[in-house]
């Protein structure tokens, strides 16, 4: 049985804080590393899906993201450099960036799941017809409150503690 892919948000999922400005400031919550270790172990593939406006902010600093994603252990990644002003296809809540991922991998996109914070992962996912997990850390709360009704369409087949509550939650159901 093949596994689906799991796309995963990097800022108030995989970790940082509620606001990451610099990537610089970036750190992993703990469980991310026993996440990505998890989801390899058992046949999944991980694809990071992330917007860095700090890019077009000029606030990156040439950071590395290459070697972050690597060092995690993800299989690959897919990085929206624009700011909200730029109107791009790719800056999720767009789906443009899934979209990247599911050309280059030839996914059956219903079949693949989308874990992140915010009412943006959500939305995106939605859009692209992904299956969503929605995890409490970074803005998880507004995402389930005062955001819901930005993604009402869209309902996400599991709600989780953090990234590896839903790692976890993913390989029971894929035994």
């Amino acid at each position: 049985m093949i596994k689906p892919t799991i796309m995963i948000d990097r800022d108030g999922t995989m970790g940082g804080g509620y606001y990451v400005k610099y990537p610089t400031d970036y750190y992993p919550y703990e469980g991310t590393a026993e996440a990505f270790r998890l989801l390899r172990e058992h046949g999944f593939r991980s694809i990071i899906i992330t917007n860095q406006s700090c890019i077009a902010r000029g606030l990156d600093g040439g950071y590395d993201f290459d070697a972050e994603f690597t060092a995690i252990g993800a299989d690959d990644w897919f990085i929206c450099p624009h700011d909200t002003l730029d109107h791009c296809n790719c800056r999720k809540p767009e789906p443009g960036l899934i979209l990247q991922a599911q050309k280059k991998y030839n996914l059956d996109l219903s079949e693949c799941y989308m874990i992140g914070d915010r009412w943006t992962d959500m939305a995106a996912a939605g859009r692209a017809g992904a299956k969503l997990i929605l995890v409490m850390t970074g803005r998880g709360d507004e995402a389930l409150g005062c955001d819901r009704e930005k993604w009402a369409q869209y309902q996400p087949e599991y709600v989780a503690a953090n990234l590896l509550e839903a790692v976890q939650w993913l390989i029971e159901k894929h035994r």
